[in-house]
């Protein structure tokens, strides 16, 4: 009985490695049963998905603070990316402070866009990463039928204006050429605002 409190104890105690893994694995898995398989798995551990849920949304608070100041550092860092080798990168603050939504295409992703606006897929993961935002992905088919990266976008909200200021950044990055097919998910939002490229 004492041995299986201790082992109970054992396994049920969040380490830094812990808090670590599940920080990582926040933004590459989709369900919290995922994540608590892929946790005990890792640490021999037999955590319950309540618990798992609890420790990422404890995290996610712990680290807000800190996203703010990695957006500002990621501005900064694209801005000079863009400045130094090229590329596009469009930012708004709300209020002139707090970080709104930002777009981003490097020189690399750009050459794509000269080529390869056959086909785009649009899609976005909620608010699974560090800044606790919305990651767009823009996302084109090369002439070996390889995925490619086209452009990638963080927002604060989800809403069909967003979306429309997005693509009308990238329609100017790829200077006015439009895409021949966009392809989507079933979020209104993101169907919406595809419009502003046909417009």
């Amino acid at each position: 009985m004492k041995d299986h409190e201790l082992n109970y104890e054992k396994t049920s105690f969040f380490t830094s490695q812990i808090d670590d893994e599940i920080d990582l694995l926040k933004g590459r898995m989709k369900t919290y049963k995922d994540i608590t398989e892929a946790i005990n798995i890792k640490f021999d551990s037999n955590f319950k998905i309540d618990r798992i849920k609890y420790r990422v949304a404890k995290l996610t608070e712990e680290t807000k603070g800190k996203a703010h100041q990695d957006a500002y550092d990621f501005i900064k860092m694209a801005s000079d990316n863009v400045k130094n080798y090229g590329g596009y990168f469009a930012f708004d603050l709300k209020r002139n402070i707090l970080f709104e939504r930002c777009v981003y295409l490097s020189k690399t992703m750009l050459t794509y866009a000269e080529y390869f606006l056959d086909v785009i897929l649009v899609d976005s993961t909620y608010r699974r990463n560090r800044f606790n935002l919305v990651l767009v992905n823009v996302l084109g088919v090369n002439n070996n039928g390889k995925s490619i990266m086209l452009a990638f976008a963080l927002l604060s909200s989800e809403t069909q204006e967003d979306y429309q200021w997005i693509f009308s950044h990238l329609k100017k990055a790829w200077k006015n050429k439009e895409p021949k097919n966009c392809i989507t998910d079933e979020d209104q939002s993101i169907r919406s605002g595809t419009f502003s490229f046909y417009s």
